[in-house]
């Protein structure tokens, strides 16, 4: 199990997106609108901090533990992403393909949002859940 931290408020690919004109959406690398670049290669490098072993391979089980400083989180589908794309730039994973299942949970934490990032190899572990009602 590998367990990376990024701090700071998590950003949602869709806010970047910008139509050309004719209708495709582009992701632009520089100027007011390339905050989402440089937060792939902020995850990216915080990856490379905090993990120095081999790139995995086959499948990956990651789970998603977002914090944000309040409610308003927007849409919370938004996220994974930009964060797979953070992963997959870091070089830990060969194609954010190989991430499956993701698991996506919010939480509020005012005094230190984040992302906690978890990845299994599928290969070396199962994943099992259960819904109980309360």
């Amino acid at each position: 199990m590998i367990k990376i931290v990024v701090p700071g408020k998590p950003i949602s690919k869709s806010n970047f997106k910008l139509k050309n004109v004719h209708g495709h959406f582009w992701m632009p690398k520089s100027g007011k609108h390339s905050k989402y670049v440089a937060y792939e290669n902020t995850i990216a490098g915080h990856i490379n901090q905090q993990y120095s072993g081999p790139t995995l391979e086959g499948n990956i089980i990651t789970i998603l533990n977002l914090y944000f400083s309040d409610k308003r989180m927007g849409d919370i589908h938004n996220y994974p992403k930009s964060i797979c794309d953070g992963i997959e730039k870091s070089g830990i994973i060969l194609n954010d393909k190989q991430l499956k299942p993701v698991l996506i949970f919010d939480h509020i934490d005012k005094e230190n949002p984040r992302i906690e990032i978890e990845l299994y190899e599928k290969d070396k572990y199962a994943i099992s859940y259960e819904i109980k009602k309360k």
